[in-house]
């Protein structure tokens, strides 16, 4: 009796530590599913994917378009209320123009793949927004070439969003494609909640109403918002910049508001580039209450910064920034060193005084050129020093060569 007592103990001690066992063993099969899954929403993207199609963010903030640097540099077109082929028409103007990035809406899954088609043949790669079912749109065009990636919320600070909720979204979206970036657009403080819940942050600076000083000159300081808001994540941020007119969006609210001139918007464009913005997205092209070609002087206008952002892209995605102190409160000044090359560029917010600059560089020059004058009143461009006048709300930018 006692031998059977004790087999029968010794068995179920057996059938315990059996279950223990499983139990365990079940446990660490959870836990590395659990950490596989968790680790691939943000893994790198796998090297045959992004030399083929893919888009992913350096360590530096650089956006990688098939491994390779890319400045993305375009239009949003708001196209909720637009036909497929006015949506292609703006397609084919925004390329023609020398800009290489579209953020469109998606309201059919039909067309779109004609239009990321066109994209593709023109060069133009393309940010979605969609009221389609992302996950649907994700799985019907994930593979196509022309995608840049795939906007999961707008204006996310606005107090409708919660950021564990964004977070969980990006994990989402980068589970059903790894191969593309997530993108949030923001415009205030609360930015920072958001910093790690996106690749992209486009971080909103329309500050023109009436055409003062602290408006324009608001631009770098809105900018660098998202600049360090990112600064602790292996993230990027592209500025979005005023091309509208308030009073066409807001007519009650804004009355007798106007629309930017061009000079405003290089101006914003380089403090923008200043402040660290990795690409560039103006709003807007279009929406339900502008078009922007309807501008027709600002529109035509525009089109000479594509040539501008593309001489220099180059060394903003590469080279080593530092900004540079100048001697006046108007004055916003940096360079971009790379290797034996750098540029310096230097803003004036001021609408109506030409001021005299005296920059000290960290590095000394043999040769210099200024880029994109055909005017100027250049006194000393030397060694280590820059002496020179900016009109009111000038923009230079001097190429030099050590």
């Amino acid at each position: 009796m006692k031998q059977q007592l004790s087999q029968s103990f010794s068995n179920r001690k057996i059938a315990l530590l059996s279950i223990i066992i499983l139990i365990l063993l079940s446990s660490l099969y959870l836990i590395y599913n659990n950490v596989f899954e968790f680790s691939s929403y943000c893994s790198t993207v796998p090297l045959e994917d992004l030399l083929n199609y893919g888009t992913e963010i350096r360590t530096d903030g650089v956006t990688l378009v098939k491994g390779k640097p890319f400045f993305p540099f375009g239009f949003y077109h708001v196209s909720w209320e637009t036909t497929t082929q006015e949506r292609k028409n703006a397609l084919n103007e925004i390329a023609n123009a020398g800009f290489n990035t579209i953020h469109v809406s998606v309201t059919r899954l039909e067309d779109y793949a004609e239009f990321l088609n066109e994209a593709e043949k023109l060069g133009v790669y393309v940010i979605s927004e969609q009221n389609v079912g992302l996950l649907n749109l994700i799985s019907a065009f994930k593979h196509k070439p022309a995608v840049l990636g795939w906007n999961i919320a707008d204006d996310v600070d606005n107090g409708r969003f919660l950021p564990s909720k964004i977070w969980k979204l990006h994990q989402l979206v980068r589970k059903a494609d790894h191969s593309h970036i997530t993108y949030v657009s923001g415009f205030s403080e609360r930015i920072k909640q958001f910093a790690n819940c996106s690749d992209v942050i486009g971080m909103q600076s329309y500050p023109i109403r009436y055409g003062k000083e602290r408006e324009l000159s608001s631009t770098y300081s809105q900018i660098s918002i998202a600049r360090d808001a990112i600064s602790a994540f292996n993230r990027s941020f592209y500025a979005n910049l005023q091309t509208f007119n308030w009073s066409n969006v807001k007519p009650l609210e804004y009355k007798g508001t106007r629309t930017p001139t061009f000079k405003e918007v290089r101006n914003m464009t380089y403090q923008a580039l200043l402040a660290g913005a990795k690409g560039i997205i103006y709003y807007t092209y279009h929406d339900s209450s502008w078009h922007l070609p309807s501008q027709s002087q600002l529109w035509n206008e525009l089109k000479s910064l594509a040539p501008e952002i593309r001489e220099i892209s180059s060394i903003l995605l590469e080279g080593k920034f530092q900004k540079v102190e100048a001697n006046s409160k108007s004055i916003i000044s940096g360079i971009w060193v790379d290797r034996n090359e750098a540029l310096v560029v230097v803003v004036n917010t001021s609408y109506d005084r030409a001021i005299e600059i005296k920059l000290e560089l960290p590095i000394s020059a043999n040769t210099a050129q200024l880029l994109f004058q055909k005017n100027t009143s250049i006194k000393n461009i030397g060694s280590n020093k820059i002496h020179d006048v900016l009109q009111p709300l000038a923009v230079y930018a001097y190429k030099l060569k050590a």
